[in-house]
């Protein structure tokens, strides 16, 4: 019995409905994987808003285009040792320079710009988006 064209087309139709679905899926993840990243938060130094073992999601295109604010918590390198990378709020920024100073929120366990200055906009790797695990 041969088949007709619209059988075949009938069958092959959620062939095709699920690759497409399977390339929009990967490609979602792709965009994803290449905007935002997973941190750890290790110390005490951004408790209470963040405790040690708090997993958080980084948005790392959000100053590509703009400089952060006061009050954004952001992921930066130490500008001490380059390959170290601390967990901050922005405390201000200077207005012709635009230096970041940040701050931790517990400023007794915290290494901050109270001990190396402010950052330069190359030190911020991004922008903290979501706590998806906390650890208490």
């Amino acid at each position: 019995m041969d088949e007709t064209r619209g059988n075949r087309l009938n069958r092959l139709a959620p062939v095709f409905l699920s690759a497409t679905a399977a390339g929009l899926a990967a490609a979602t993840v792709g965009v994803f994987e290449r905007r935002f990243s997973r941190y750890l938060v290790t110390g005490a130094s951004m408790e209470p808003a963040l405790h040690d073992g708090d997993w958080l999601i980084v948005d790392l295109k959000a100053y590509t285009k703009r400089l952060p604010e006061p009050g954004h918590v952001v992921v930066a390198r130490d500008p001490r040792e380059p390959t170290r990378e601390i967990i901050k709020r922005v405390e201000r920024i200077e207005p012709f320079t635009g230096l970041t100073w940040l701050a931790g929120d517990n400023q007794h366990e915290s290494t901050d710009s109270r001990h190396f200055g402010p950052v330069t906009r190359e030190h911020l790797i991004g922008q903290v988006r979501w706590r998806y695990w906390h650890a208490r």
